[in-house]
């Protein structure tokens, strides 16, 4: 019995020694992920509400920028060069535009909250950006864009 008992404390023991460095471990950050694959520090998009922000879904096939004025989000389904522009009040509008560079990457199913109730919150393959109290929104993807 007594071996029995030195046994289960060896694996107890063991088993200790494997997960106590687990449980201190930093968890992954709540950031977005960079264009080279590392975790960022921050949050996508917190320059602070005076600085225009770049930022594209992770398969870089839609790229945005936020620009604080006039505040809106434009965003420019890559492969076809369909672009919406939405502002805090309104419709989305159909524009013209070319982003030279992808941005800043989110991590998939993040949502990027701007002033006066912008958001935007993309897939793998997706963007779609709307008013939070408003009813003008757009969704970029290959084969389902459209705006409100």
């Amino acid at each position: 019995m007594a071996r029995r008992r030195t046994t289960i404390g060896a694996w107890a023991a063991l088993l200790l020694s494997v997960l106590a460095p687990l449980a201190v471990a930093p968890g992954p950050s709540s950031g977005a992920v960079a264009p080279e694959g590392r975790t960022a520090r921050h949050p996508a998009c917190n320059e602070g509400p005076t600085r225009p922000c770049r930022f594209s879904n992770p398969g870089d096939t839609v790229r945005c920028l936020w620009t604080p004025t006039p505040n809106s989000v434009t965003c420019e389904l890559v492969k076809t060069g369909r672009a919406y522009r939405l502002r805090p009040t309104g419709r989305a509008k159909s524009v013209r535009t070319r982003f030279a560079h992808r941005g800043e990457t989110l991590p998939t199913t993040q949502t990027v909250v701007f002033p006066e109730k912008l958001s935007c919150r993309d897939t793998r393959v997706t963007m779609t950006c709307n008013q939070d109290e408003g009813f003008g929104e757009f969704k970029l993807a290959l084969h389902a864009s459209h705006a409100t």
